[in-house]
């Protein structure tokens, strides 16, 4: 692939080939292309975690990749709990039903008017 390069704007040609070399250099390999945006000032490096933050991970978290077949046991709650949640529902079900009767016998409140404007003599 030849390139015919314009005579009268040198520094044009070198901004062009500067750029080329930089974007080949970063398809190079991602640590090639990190320290090339790094010296730009395009990237940052990570900071290292607040103290708060170090002292409540735990040193070493297991995680279980998504779409694998590892499994972890959970403690099972009680079926009692699951009935008393379900109660606490049904309860709550019930008082709102019965709020909503009271305000459909109370009525809807009319729309208000509009503004009466007097005229100026």
């Amino acid at each position: 692939m030849l390139i015919e390069m314009p005579a009268k704007k040198p520094h044009l040609t070198f901004a062009v080939l500067a750029a080329v070399g930089l974007v080949l250099a970063g398809c190079a390999g991602d640590e090639g292309f990190k320290g090339v945006a790094e010296a730009a000032g395009m990237a940052t490096t990570p900071q290292q975690s607040k103290a708060f933050v170090r002292e409540t991970r735990p040193a070493e978290v297991q995680y279980i990749p998504v779409g694998s077949s590892v499994t972890r046991t959970a403690p099972r709650k009680p079926v009692d709990d699951y009935k008393k949640i379900e109660s606490e529902l049904e309860a709550k079900q019930k008082a709102n039903e019965a709020a909503g009767e009271t305000a459909k016998s109370l009525g809807a409140t009319p729309p208000p008017e509009p503004a009466k404007v007097q005229p100026q003599n």
